[in-house]
This record gives structure tokens, C-alpha cells and sequence, in this order.
């Protein structure tokens, strides 16, 4: 299930790149719009993170102790 929500997570952070064009600050950005977007690429890195972390480390490792605990 976590994985699947990772996938739509994924989709919307495509999106919302997208939405964005590549976070690329308009001529006219005001110093709330540059803070908007510079932060929303530190949460997209983030996001990233923590998917990458609970995919690659974290999953694996609760499907090898649940494993365990069945045999």
C-alpha cells in the first residue's frame, strides 16, 4: 500500500514541477513567490528522501523481521 502512495506522491510532485516550470521564478517574483518555490524545492527533495529511505531501507527490512516473527 505504502508503495502505491509513493507512486501517486511521485505523480503529483511531476505535477506540480510541472505547474511550476521547474520551479523557474517568474521576471516579476516577489520575495514571498522566491521563498514559495525555493521551499518547495527543498520539499520535493525531501519527499524524495524519505521515499528512497522507506523503500530501499526501511520496507525491506519490516518484511525480513515480519518474515522472522512468522517462522
Amino acid at each position: 500500500m505504502m508503495n502505491i502512495e509513493h507512486e501517486e506522491v511521485g505523480e503529483l510532485l511531476v505535477k506540480m514541477r510541472r505547474v511550476t516550470n521547474d520551479y523557474t521564478l517568474p521576471a516579476e517574483a516577489c520575495p514571498s513567490f522566491t521563498a514559495l518555490y525555493h521551499r518547495l524545492g527543498e520539499f520535493e527533495r525531501d519527499l524524495h528522501q524519505h521515499i528512497h529511505l522507506e523503500n530501499n531501507l526501511l520496507f525491506p527490512r519490516a518484511i525480513e523481521l515480519e518474515q522472522k516473527a512468522r517462522a
